[in-house]
């Protein structure tokens, strides 16, 4: 890895990073060519999509959303079905969770619109980091209320507004942002 790419790894992406550079296991890289290829109605979310707006942390899985449960495909060549929502990469093992609306208990709009505003890096359909913070104010753990800090200090996050959201997941994103502005350590 050259000093340009490391220097890369160590801050929020300025749109100079793209979903491959971000990866920071090589085996992360090969899975997601290869899911590239299969061309799925699905946007990359999680820890890597995450990793894509902010500083890389380390994952050792992928996480993809599907709008609905239909739009899961039985089989996607070089992956192997080994749950009901979950793919192995055949040649690193790399596992792939897919997740729907339903799984994540997030309501379908919001789904819809995180699909909808959705950027492509690599073949990849990548949430926006709007659309990853809509999502994780529906689970609020504390790595989500973490993540949601990063994206706000990235300086990538663009308004919430043109998600529906609940009053009180607003209410929650106020409070975050109110923290991430009180915080003096960068993303």
């Amino acid at each position: 890895m050259r000093l340009r790419e490391i220097t890369k790894m160590h801050r929020a992406n300025d749109g100079n990073r793209s979903l491959i550079e971000s990866a920071m296991m090589p085996e992360l890289a090969a899975a997601l060519r290869d899911w590239a290829q299969a061309n799925t109605k699905s946007v990359l979310i999680g820890g890597l999509g995450l990793s894509y707006h902010v500083r890389p942390r380390m994952t050792q899985d992928l996480d993809f959303l599907f709008e609905q449960e239909s739009d899961l495909p039985e089989q996607i060549p070089g992956f192997k079905r080994t749950r009901p929502h979950a793919f192995q990469h055949n040649e690193t093992h790399v596992e792939v969770e897919a997740v729907t609306p339903e799984l994540i208990n997030v309501p379908r709009a919001i789904v819809q619109h995180v699909m909808r505003t959705a950027i492509e890096s690599n073949g990849i359909r990548v949430a926006s980091a709007a659309g990853l913070v809509a999502l994780k104010l529906f689970r609020l753990s504390m790595q989500d209320k973490a993540d949601i800090i990063a994206l706000i200090k990235s300086g990538r996050m663009a308004d919430l507004d043109q998600f529906p959201l609940p009053p009180d997941k607003v209410v929650a994103f106020q409070e975050l942002a109110a923290a991430a502005q009180s915080d003096p350590h960068p993303a």
